[in-house]
């Protein structure tokens, strides 16, 4: 990411949250509940490693072809989305890439799927997305490189990428408060005309992670488990259907 980017993305993160105390706040993110990340990490099915500061989501028993790097969202902690792919990892054959970006400001690092992809030759199709702020900073990476898709939770691009050939899926829930509808809303037009998407009904905005206290969030009528099962009914079927059968295959 270029100099002048990374001012830009300072200036933006400063605007939304003021300078003072930017470092300490941002420096102590929203982390997932150790109940729920030690459950991710004994699942038979899914692999958890920690490489180079990269949280990955690996299914156990097969060799992976299809990787999704997802951005965080901001001043969120990359454990706290162990909970929101292991159903995705366990019933495909996808493996999920979650970086860890600096200060929790995904903006900051928008090349992090770069260093990830270099590193990873056997795969061959990819995804990139995020959640939130980390949404638009994966808008920004799949504006510039070449990815077979974009994943956008509770988030929206700042940048038009309407003429490009990826898939593309915005997922949203209902009961979120924290996403700027009105900017969610004109930002649609920027994404390719046949982008899905779609609403989880009872939703609100941290159960895309499973980390709880964002400030101005609405309390939401599914429990966590439910709407990670609910976001996994919606997120497979689509990464299936943009990739090739073999690729993404039910995990055994």
């Amino acid at each position: 990411m270029s100099w002048w980017k990374r001012g830009v993305a300072v200036v933006f993160v400063v605007f939304i949250v003021g300078s003072a105390g930017i470092v300490a706040y941002f420096s102590t993110p929203y982390h997932g509940p150790q109940s729920s990340v030690q459950q991710v990490v004994d699942d038979s099915r899914v692999s958890v490693t920690t490489e180079d500061g990269v949280h990955v989501l690996a299914p156990e028993e097969t060799n992976s072809t299809v990787g999704l790097v997802f951005y965080p969202g901001g001043r969120v902690a990359p454990d706290a989305y162990y909970s929101t792919f292991a159903p995705v990892v366990a019933r495909t054959n996808v493996t999920v890439f979650i970086p860890e970006v600096p200060l929790n400001i995904a903006l900051l690092d928008t090349d992090a799927a770069e260093g990830i992809r270099t590193q990873r030759p056997g795969i061959d199709t990819w995804f990139v997305g995020g959640h939130s702020l980390g949404g638009v900073a994966a808008c920004q990476y799949a504006d510039s490189q070449d990815v077979d898709g974009l994943v956008l939770f509770a988030s929206y691009c700042n940048v038009d990428v309407r003429n490009e050939s990826f898939a593309a899926l915005s997922v949203t829930g209902s009961a979120d408060t924290v996403l700027n509808r009105e900017n969610y809303r004109e930002a649609k037009s920027r994404l390719p005309p046949e982008a899905t998407v779609y609403e989880i009904e009872g939703m609100n905005h941290t159960q895309f992670g499973s980390y709880r206290g964002q400030r101005g969030d609405s309390p939401a009528s599914l429990s966590y488990d439910d709407a990670h099962q609910r976001l996994a009914d919606v997120l497979v079927p689509w990464l299936r259907n943009h990739s090739s059968p073999a690729e993404t295959a039910d995990a055994i």
